[in-house]
């Protein structure tokens, strides 16, 4: 229900005040990892400039009684708001357990948990804790036998939908990791041991946790190699350009829902829905892998032309509040996904952050779209500022 306030909306009522604690309790390495971008950064810095830019307006003299709908049907499935987690890759270094505590809360929540394939938790893990709601992420390696492996225990596990990234065709080059030698691995020098010193909650929590591994590789690797030696393995071995032929195999070798994430480009999503991919996610990597890419916010109308107005379009990128939520909707989107947000809320409260973090969301969409006059989520894009029209 909406306006109902939780022991934490006092001290942590949105995501930014989330985030100032998490970037005092979790070492500059994780903080980096989580909030960098590539290059310049620029790409971050679009992502947010990009959505602040979507006005919305609002129509007092409209006859709308009750609360808000933010039930979105999609995929098969009915969620209870039109948000979920995005796949978000060594999840258990930026907050030891985040993966669990948010693919539980996102259970809970009735919305989307999208796991990746280098989280630290299992996708059998996942999917025992989030059923349906659990979504597999895939980045592609060279040999299709090793797809096909992970496609399989998607599937014997439950797993409904699989989103195929294809814009890390190449390997990236990040900066800010570097300089801190982060990986999985980390490389553990006396700068990086100092850090983690200075952060006495996150070197506790893991420690507890134990050492962070490529939970869904290692069952696909020979036994006995070190983390070092399984990430070159697991680096060697990836081959992320999915080519529309790929796309075909995959549409062929997975019996649920197919999404394809990090479309840009309008054509390419016409393509996608042609070869019988069920939603596309217009993304730009949450600005980590071209500085120069346009942010998809931006993107959306024309890529909702391509695909016409009944094909399924998801949308991320620079995510923080409810209102961000609704902007994605408007321009286009039918359910939007948050990365940082949700992992920043687990890096300051821990476990405890996952649920905050679904409420806090829930309610700034219910009590805006109440601001509003818009009665669903459904019919956003009637509100959007004249020159902001898709």
């Amino acid at each position: 229900m909406a306006f109902a306030m939780t022991e934490l909306d006092q001290h942590y009522p949105s995501i930014a005040y989330m985030e100032a604690r998490a970037k005092a309790r979790i070492p500059r390495f994780s903080w980096d990892y989580l909030m960098g971008g590539i290059g310049e950064e620029a790409g971050v810095a679009r992502n947010r400039r990009a959505l602040s830019s979507v006005t919305l307006v609002p129509r007092y003299l409209a006859e709308v009684t009750g609360e808000p709908s933010l039930t979105t049907s999609l995929l098969g499935r009915e969620w209870t708001a039109p948000f979920g987690v995005a796949p978000v890759g060594f999840g258990g270094v930026i907050w030891p357990g985040s993966p669990q505590a948010l693919a539980a809360a996102a259970r809970d929540a009735g919305v989307p948990f999208a796991l990746s394939t280098v989280s630290t938790a299992a996708l059998e893990e996942i999917a025992e804790i989030a059923g349906h709601h659990a979504w597999l992420q895939l980045y592609a390696m060279a040999d299709p036998e090793f797809n096909r492996a992970i496609l399989k225990r998607g599937i014997a596990s439950g797993y409904e939908v699989l989103l195929v990234t294809v814009d890390v065709p190449k390997k990236m080059r990040r900066d800010h990791d570097i300089r801190n030698g982060f990986g999985i691995p980390p490389r553990v020098d006396a700068q990086m041991l100092w850090r983690a010193a200075m952060r006495p909650a996150w070197a506790l929590a893991s420690l507890r946790a134990g050492t962070p591994r490529f939970a869904n590789i290692v069952p696909h690797m020979p036994e006995g190699l070190s983390n070092a030696e399984m990430s070159e393995r697991f680096q060697a071995a990836r081959d992320g350009r999915i080519t529309a032929e790929k796309l075909r195999w995959y549409r062929q070798e997975w019996p649920g829902k197919l999404v394809i994430k990090g479309v840009l480009a309008p054509q390419e999503a016409a393509l996608a829905r042609e070869i019988g991919v069920d939603a596309v996610v217009v993304s730009n990597h949450g600005g980590r892998q071209i500085d120069a890419a346009p942010a998809a916010v931006d993107m959306l109308p024309a890529v909702r032309r391509a695909v016409g107005p009944d094909f399924p379009l998801l949308a991320d990128g620079g995510v923080r509040t409810g209102i961000d939520v609704m902007r994605l909707l408007a321009r286009g989107a039918n359910l939007v996904l948050a990365g940082r947000a949700f992992y920043i809320a687990c890096a300051a409260l821990g476990a405890a952050g996952a649920a905050q973090a679904m409420h806090v969301l829930r309610e700034e969409l219910t009590i805006t779209m109440g601001q509003l006059g818009c009665d669903s989520a459904e019919r956003l894009s009637a509100f959007l500022g004249s020159a902001d029209e898709p």
